[in-house]
Order: C-alpha cells, then structure tokens, then sequence
C-alpha cells in the first residue's frame, strides 16, 4: 500500500474511533438519568445491622458517605419524631456518592458511638455549601436498641455561621444517631464530614483566606479593566465587566459566601444565584466572546449562533424570577454546555483565522471545558461531588479572567497596529515612507500651532527635484521611482528628525521645519539639502547625478496658514527653476505674479 494512502487509512481509523468514544459518552450520558438511583434498588434487609460511626480519639476529620441512610419523602413532609421512629430497615443504604435529582427531601441518617476519650464538640459538615433545604437533628439514643418505640429528646442543632452548612454538637459518650432532612437544586451529593471541631475552625480560616484571594483577584480584575474601559472605550472591556460581574453572583451564591456574607436572611437569593446566575453568567460570557473575537465583522454566522444562545439564556435567568421556576435548572445546565461548546467553536473559527487572541482563548479553554463539564455533571446527577466537580470552578474561572485580560492587551495591541498600518496608507507615500498630502497637512498644522506657542519662527520648502524626466526616459521609470527613494532618504537626513517632510507627488517634495530660532536657519538648512542632493547616486550598479530647485516661504513673516506658505513657496520654487535650478530662493513680494496658477492649488484635504 502507499504511504500516502496508509497515513489516510490511519486517520479515517483514529477518526471513527474517537467518533466511536464520543456517541458511546453520550449514549451513556443519556441514559445515565434515566436509570434508577443504586441506592433505591438496595434489598429491604440490607441494614439489618447498621453500622456505627466510631468517633476515634484522634479525630480530625471523616466521611460519613458510606455509613448514611437515607429515606425518601415521596410528596409528604415528615416531621423528625416520626422519620426517628422508623426502623432501620426502612432506610436504604447510600450507594454511590450522588443520588440524582429529586423533588422530594431526603432523609439520611447514621449512628454515632463516642468515648469516653473521643473529642466532645464536634461539627458536622454538608458536602454542598448551600442547600434549599437543611435541617440537622441529634438523637441521644441508639436507635437500633429502641424497639420501634418513639424516641424522646429530638434537639435540633443550629447551623454555624460559616459559607458550609455545619452543625456543632456534642454527642453523650456511647450511641447517639444524627438525623438530617435535606433538599438541593440538583442532583444530591452527600459528601458529609464530621470534624473535630478545632480542626474544622483551622479549616474555615484556612478556606476564608482561599475565598479572599478568589473574590480580591476578581475585584481587582473588575477594577483594572473598568479603568481600561473608560480609556478606551472599547466595547470588549464592557462586555468583560459584563461577564464578570454575572460570574461574581454565580460564584457569591454557589461557593455559599453569599449565604454566609450577603443575605444570610434572604434565602430566596440562593435559589435566584444557582438556578438564574448560571445562564446569566453564560449570557455574559458569550457577549464577551462576541467583542473580544470581533465575530461580528469577521464571523458573521458564528455570531448569530452565539447571539441565539446569548439571548436564550438572558429569558432563561429573568424566568427563574417567576413563580414555581425550581424546573428551569435542568435547561440552565443545558445552556451552560451549549455556551461552553459555542465558545470553543468560535475561537477555533477565529484561530483558522489566524487571530492571535482567539489562539489565546482556546488554549485557556481545556481546564474550563473539563471542570465546566464535570459540573454540570455533578448537578444532573451522573459524577459524584469532587474538588474537580465543585469548587475547581471558581479557580478555573478566575485563571480563565485572568488570561482573557492578557487576551484582551494582545487584542488592542493587534487592532492598534492594524489602525496604524491603515493611518499609513492614509497619511504616508507608499514609494518613500513620507508623508502625503494628507499627512502634510495632518502633522505640519500641529508643528505650526506648537511653533506659535512657542513664539518661534518655522519655514515652508517646495521642492522640485531637478532631472527626473532625463532619467526616467533613459533608464525607465524604476530608475526614476528608485532616485524618489534615495532622494527621500537625504532628505529626511538633512532636514533632521524634527521636521515634516512629504512627498506631494512625481518629484515635488515638501518640508516644515518648525520651531526655529532664526528665520536664517531655513536658508541654512536649504543650502545643506541642495548640497546633499548634488552628491552622486549609485542605484544598480549605475551613476546618477540630480539637483534640485528650493522655494522658502517664512512663517509667521509671508504667512500663518499652511496653505497659503504652500503656495508661496510653490511660487519661490518656480523662481529658483527660472534662475537655472539647482539653488533656492526665498520668497517675496515682487514674485506673486509669476505663477497665477498657484493660487489653486493647495486647499486642505477634506476630512472624512
């Protein structure tokens, strides 16, 4: 077989393979949720002996996933007497570390035994920061050994001011059993902990610290590109702040620092921020992606899809205002992998483009995409509750923001050169690098207004290069074009940095020089070109000679607009021709009626 051939035949195989991989994810993503939980499928014997938590001596910290029960309510509120009072075997146990989504509450239970030697306060910690619903309840009994009787002594514990739903208490030494009642928009993860509770302190200092620095690099972001935005203007840093202030509310609710620091009464917010600030989060992003990849102009149809998308999830988040909205989560996550997609998309449309900042994006798009992905995964009930499912979030985003504002400095520095190349052929000659028309005026009105300020003198050359017409019907006009060039060159080194020299076209030249001592220095500096010019050009291998013909009109003394000391030095220049080239001459009074011609010649370029 060819080589040619076999490297296509390896292609189409690792095609259909990687083909092959994705529809069978899919295939098992769908029918992940359509299947029923593990845990209802557990025979009704299965905790005929339950186990028991033993609260070592040395307690730190411990999962208590798989010593839980758990209950379902199925439609009717139980109150805690009751749920107690249910045998073990009623209970299911928790098999696997995400339960699905469930409408109903879920009560989950497990048994405690504390020595005498065992640490006394201790903290219950939920996997979630913020849940709907959360109450957690001690029982100072085993209630394996009560014999279906109801328990006495239910007390209910307090939740802890801290971003986690915690509950200290203090367990009696022996048996005791925990009892909790909760509900959660989305799939439920129960992650529970039970701390010491020194070491759980040591924990929400050490977390409270990682929150500041994920808020203040925010914060600071925010404030670093509105500052950008006002100097600017560009419309990609307000889309930026856009984006970002929608992320801060996803984020303030989701990490539960809003619960904990912001509406702590206000509980209605949490539903507001989980299920509405994640397609308001995606509808910002998505607006951000639009401006910072410029899809309007360059990706015309990409940006409708976008759009689509974009105003989607902006009806989405105003409807969870509505009554009865808690069904919207599912189709918020949609719109979350539907945005994530979107954007990879457009960046690798704008990365075939050849788009430096797009290259940017999708290379800071895998960590979002992967924990993105696993998130809503964990919210639809098919990947248990990790670092990677929860709180990598945040610090994905974070790196993600950072990025997209070195993305962003790389953006206006591409579009900044990409306006100056355009300034150039507006306001430049293409053959020499001079100034044109346009540019003359542009930049000599300003040396003019900067020389009045100063209360100096400045001076207008005409100049005409002398022999161009011979050498071009010699040698051809690439000889001609290449004397223009050399010629250019000289000039810009005899007239020095300072002054503004253009090419007005053929070989006419015109050169300001502002800010002058001495209205002498003009005449000194036109005798130092001429001689510069009569220097021999080796072009090619070849010899040319060429002179040229100098018109000085004097500013502010002939006139104090730089059309009319154009004109006037037109008119000196056809003097200095006339007196047999090869000199200058100043300009005066007497020569106005040499060339009437001039006095239409040299209005100022329109603006557009």
């Amino acid at each position: 077989m060819p080589r040619l051939s076999l490297q296509s035949h390896r292609r189409e195989r690792l095609r259909a393979q990687i083909l092959l991989q994705v529809v069978m994810l899919l295939v098992l993503m769908i029918s992940a949720p359509l299947s029923a939980p593990a845990w209802a499928a557990a025979p009704s014997d299965a905790h005929a002996s339950p186990l028991v938590v033993l609260v070592p001596q040395d307690l730190r910290h411990q999962n208590l996933q798989n010593s839980l029960q758990v209950y379902r309510e199925n439609g009717k509120r139980l109150e805690p007497s009751a749920v107690a009072a249910l045998p073990d075997a009623r209970f299911q146990a928790v098999n696997g570390s995400n339960l699905g989504i469930s409408k109903d509450a879920l009560w989950l239970r497990v048994h405690l035994f504390r020595s005498a030697q065992s640490p006394e306060q201790l903290v219950l910690q939920l996997g979630r920061p913020v849940w709907r619903e959360a109450q957690a309840y001690l029982l100072p009994v085993d209630l394996a050994q009560a014999g279906g009787e109801r328990p006495a002594g239910i007390g209910q514990l307090d939740a802890l001011h801290s971003r986690y739903t915690a509950y200290a208490f203090q367990p009696p030494e022996g048996t005791s059993t925990l009892l909790l009642r909760v509900a959660q928009y989305g799939a439920l993860t129960p992650e529970f902990h039970l701390w010491n509770a020194g070491a759980f302190r040591q924990y929400a200092v050490d977390d409270a610290l990682l929150q500041g620095l994920f808020y203040g690099m925010v914060a600071a972001l925010l404030i670093y590109n509105a500052f950008l935005f006002l100097s600017t203007h560009d419309r990609a840093y307000f889309a930026y702040i856009l984006w970002q202030s929608a992320t801060l509310f996803y984020m303030l609710a989701i990490s539960g620092v809003g619960q904990h620091q912001l509406w702590p009464d206000t509980l209605v917010w949490n539903s507001i921020g989980l299920v509405g600030g994640l397609p308001l989060m995606c509808a910002g992003g998505l607006y951000f992606i639009r401006a910072y990849l410029l899809l309007p102009r360059h990706a015309p149809r990409t940006d409708l899809a976008l759009q689509i998308v974009q105003w989607l999830a902006i009806t989405l988040a105003v409807a969870v205002l509505l009554p009865n909205s808690d069904w919207l989560l599912v189709p918020a996550q949609l719109i979350a992998a539907a945005s994530l997609v979107l954007i990879a998309w457009a960046a690798a449309v704008r990365w075939q483009q050849r788009f430096m900042p797009a290259i940017i994006l999708l290379l800071s798009l895998f960590p979002l995409l992967i924990v993105g992905f696993a998130n809503i995964g964990r919210t639809l009930g098919w990947l248990p509750e990790t670092f990677l499912t929860s709180d990598a979030l945040q610090w994905v985003l974070v790196f993600l923001a950072l990025v997209l504002t070195y993305g962003l400095s790389v953006r206006v520095a591409q579009l900044r050169e990409r306006a100056t190349r355009l300034q150039d052929l507006l306001l430049k000659d293409p053959l020499t690098g001079l100034l044109n028309r346009n540019g003359l005026f542009d930049s000599g009105q300003r040396q003019l207004d900067r020389t009045q300020d100063s209360q100096a003198f400045a001076a207008v050359l005409w100049l005409d290069l002398d022999g161009l017409k011979r050498i071009n019907d010699q040698f051809g006009h690439a000889a001609g074009d290449a004397l223009i060039q050399a010629t250019s060159a000289r000039l810009r080194e005899a007239f020095g940095p300072d002054a503004v020299c253009a090419r007005l076209g053929g070989d006419e030249f015109a050169v300001v020089l502002p800010n002058l001592p001495s209205p002498r220095l003009a005449e000194d500096l036109a005798r130092h070109a001429l001689e510069r010019l009569r220097a021999p050009y080796a072009l090619s291998g070849r010899e040319f000679r060429a002179s040229g013909s100098i018109g000085v009109a004097l500013y502010p003394s002939h006139a104090q607009t730089l059309e009319e000391l154009l004109r006037l030095a037109d008119v000196a220049m056809y003097r200095a021709k006339a007196l047999g080239r090869d000199t200058y001459v100043v300009w005066e009074p007497d020569m106005e009626a040499d060339v009437q011609t001039s006095l239409f010649q040299f209005t100022r370029p329109a603006r557009s």
